[in-house]
């Protein structure tokens, strides 16, 4: 239901003689009833009805019938002095000063009120054509029976007409956990059964449903519903539409002038994620307007060449921005920034759905969570995001400037053409302008080219000069990353003969990164406690690459041993068994063999151990399990006992 038809609804019940009991509004929390209230339906009442005195109290705190009527009493005296005294001094003067306050009669010395300019409490309940709202009717501490009783006092009996703002699935909770050890003890006894089937066989109850049951003998909302009938009249429930208070709410509680102009124009945006997420709380949408207020100030103020890059930060921190505050205020998990990671970045707020994934900032999270606003931090993580963000575009430009993108459609081209575009590819690979993420299609287009005798291609040129760009490449690519995969074997065969001196740079490379990386094993200084743990971890690679002692230099490791400490070498061997672990070594280690066999040949203990006795005893046992594992490695059959 729009709030306009609400208005008229109301409007019609209290202009409608023949209506005598309570209209109630009824919405969860958070949902913007009292904004509601205060932003369109009083003023609304007070243009239709001018002739009708309308007060709004609230009833949050409210424990006695007597401190209801001070409330109508002091809303009713602060009405008189606003329009005696204007608007500013009636409030100050007003406020809180009951008929029963002690401070009456010293706020009326000292702002020379006469006593005839407050009303009676007599004159108040004379009244007619009076609306009393009476909003939070969920967090009054009195009793809802004495509330209730109250205003229907006042509605049946002095012909008030009376508006009641609540959330009814709340009423009664606040006095519920009054003595509520004692209600426990009346619920669990026995003589009081509401429902068999809640007992166990035993006869006793659940912790579940000891609350269900006491909830059922004390809750106030069992007592609501029977009174109900009897003072409401007409309930409206009320679910706010966003579109329509959106405005309002920018104007209360955003400051900047150009943050509200920016979710102004993003409205739509904001209201379409709240709806996306079943979210109509107005207090989560003030909560992420107000974030963004402070965000957007700063981002804004960040100087950068090209303006484009701090519009789109701001569309990314602004859908991020909503999405958290939707997610915190519902009691959801949020990402969760793991420290020294990274501070942006793209976040799957949706396990179930891969797709629901938004661009992520830690200092939104940061904000929203804890109240931190480090400008500083903000200014960076959006220098650090827009500066990477550029940096691809700029290399996507350069790549859609590259010619061979041109012979995507080859056959659509002349032959001239196709032979101009070759000859410009041939350029751009000498300048190096191509990655290696591009010579497969490179040599695949070469080769359809050739199929269909379209031209002569020679790939000796292209090929090297893929070559020369791979040699001096630091990025990680793989021989994978090169090969084709085709059902076509002939193809992928001749596809294999042209690209072999790729293959053969990338493995080159690799064997040099491998000995590189594994030169530990011929460094005694990391023979100690660790070195047993890093063969482990590298014990798959090992297995995967075929090679463990082929990565050892036979002529280095003897000169190590004869420098070794005797504990040294007992790590040493610690390492080995790590990766011989199993018995089929020969299906894995075969390459190993060469330098196995050369270091149990050069092993010479006697000039190596240097008459010290135990470090001559650890180079027979290290001896001895080359030896052991060298027959594992060349034994064609392993047998299992």
């Amino acid at each position: 239901m729009k709030n306009e038809d609400i208005i008229k609804i109301v409007i019609e019940y209290i202009t409608e003689e023949r209506y005598k009991q309570a209209i109630l509004i009824d919405g969860e929390w958070g949902a913007g009833k009292t904004f509601f209230v205060k932003e369109q339906l009083l003023d609304y009442l007070k243009q239709c009805l001018n002739d009708t005195t309308i007060y709004y109290v609230s009833l949050y705190g409210v424990s006695s019938s007597q401190q209801i009527m001070d409330e109508i009493y002091s809303a009713r005296q602060n009405q008189l002095l606003q329009e005696k005294f204007g608007d500013k001094n009636g409030d100050k003067i007003g406020k809180g000063i009951y008929f029963t306050s002690k401070l009456l009669s010293a706020g009326m010395k000292y702002f020379n009120i006469e006593k005839e300019d407050l009303p009676k409490l007599s004159e108040i309940i004379e009244l007619k054509k009076m609306v009393i709202v009476f909003d939070d009717l969920e967090r009054c501490e009195m009793e809802i029976n004495q509330t209730l009783g109250v205003i229907n006092s006042l509605t049946e009996h002095n012909d008030i007409k009376t508006i009641i703002i609540a959330n009814q699935n709340e009423i009664g909770k606040m006095n519920f956990f009054k003595n509520v050890s004692s209600k426990y003890q009346v619920a669990l006894d026995t003589r009081i059964q509401l429902e068999e089937k809640n007992k166990n066989e035993n006869g006793t109850l659940s912790k579940e449903e000891l609350i269900k049951k006491t909830e059922q003998l004390f809750s106030e909302d069992f007592l609501f519903k029977k009174i109900k009938e009897k003072l409401i009249g007409l309930t409206i429930y009320y679910q706010p539409n966003l579109s329509e208070v959106f405005v309002s709410i920018l104007n209360n509680y955003v400051k900047n002038e150009k943050s509200k102009d920016y979710l102004l124009a993003n409205k739509q945006k904001i209201v379409n994620i709240f709806e996306d997420n079943k979210h109509y709380n107005i207090r989560t949408l003030i909560f992420s307007v107000i974030a963004f207020d402070k965000f957007a100030k700063i981002i804004a103020g960040i100087e950068f060449a090209e303006r484009k890059y701090i519009d789109n930060e701001l569309n990314r921190v602004l859908t991020y921005t909503v999405i958290s505050s939707i997610k915190i205020k519902s009691g959801k998990p949020i990402y969760i920034w793991e420290k020294g990671s990274a501070k942006s970045g793209i976040v799957h707020y949706d396990k179930k759905n891969f797709y629901n994934r938004v661009y992520g900032y830690k200092f939104v999270d940061d904000y929203l969570l804890k109240c931190i606003l480090d400008k500083n931090e903000i200014e960076k993580t959006i220098i650090d995001v827009i500066s990477e963000q550029k940096q691809y575009n700029d290399a996507r430009r350069k790549e859609e400037s590259l010619s061979f993108r041109k012979l995507h459609t080859w056959w659509e081209l002349e032959d001239d053409e196709i032979d101009e575009i070759l000859n410009k590819v041939l350029e751009e690979l000498r300048e190096q302008k191509y990655g290696p993420g591009y010579f497969k299609d490179i040599i695949v287009t070469l080769m359809q080219m050739n199929y269909e005798k379209i031209k002569n291609v020679t790939y000796k040129d292209f090929i090297s000069l893929m070559a020369e760009k791979l040699k001096l490449y630091e990025g990680d690519f793989e021989r994978e990353h090169l090969e084709v995969l085709s059902g076509d074997v002939n193809f992928v065969k001749k596809y294999n003969e042209i690209a072999e001196p790729l293959f053969k740079v990338i493995d080159n490379k690799k064997s040099v990164d491998s000995q590189v990386e594994n030169s530990f094993l011929c460094d005694r200084t990391f023979w100690d406690d660790n070195f047993k743990s890093k063969c482990g971890k590298l014990k798959d690679t090992y297995i995967i690459n075929n090679n463990f002692f082929h990565y050892i230099t036979p002529e280095r490791f003897i000169g190590q041993l004869q420098e070794a400490k005797t504990a040294e070498i007992y790590r040493f061997m610690d390492g080995i068994k790590v990766v011989y672990s199993f018995s089929n070594l020969n299906e894995f280690f075969k390459p190993d063999i060469p330098n196995i066999e050369d270091i149990i040949e050069k092993l010479d203990i006697k000039q190596i151990c240097n008459k010290k006795k135990t470090k001559e005893m650890a180079l027979k046992k290290l001896k001895e399990t080359l030896q052991e594992y060298l027959k594992l490695i060349k034994q064609s059959e392993v047998k299992f006992n």
